[in-house]
């Protein structure tokens, strides 16, 4: 775990980890509403030319119920899924949405614990080759 939540590194490249995410999240049941191509964006002005997409992952059963529960719990919603360049590997990594949920709500607490659960599931399978 990172300050900022869940990491893996996938040692076959960029491509291969956003082939896993992408298969990985739709295995959850999470659909990708938003997606943001990073790299190009720091570019050679930041010094920085790596690869790197943010994925807006939305699960809805979970998102619905949150939503049903109480209209705030949208804050925490969709799920952030990065995936960097890193060499010739990758990285794919999850914000914890329990690091800024009220914990003294029971029904948003429920709903985040539920997408943590499902986050940890993604970073799982996305360590493990297609077929593996």
């Amino acid at each position: 775990m990172s300050d900022y939540g869940y990491a893996v590194e996938v040692p076959e490249g960029y491509d291969e980890a956003v082939l896993r995410a992408r298969l990985a999240l739709k295995g959850e049941g999470f659909s990708i509403i938003s997606e943001m191509h990073v790299g190009g964006l720091l570019g050679p002005e930041a010094g920085d030319e790596r690869q790197y997409l943010i994925m807006g992952a939305w699960s809805p059963p979970a998102g619905h119920r949150g939503v049903d529960e109480d209209l705030q719990a949208a804050v925490h919603l969709p799920c952030n899924v990065v995936v960097q360049e890193s060499g010739s590997s990758a990285t794919v990594a999850a914000l914890d949405p329990a690091d800024d949920a009220d914990s003294n709500d029971d029904a948003v607490g429920r709903v985040v614990e539920a997408a943590r659960d499902a986050l940890n599931r993604v970073l799982l399978k996305v360590t493990t080759p297609p077929g593996g």
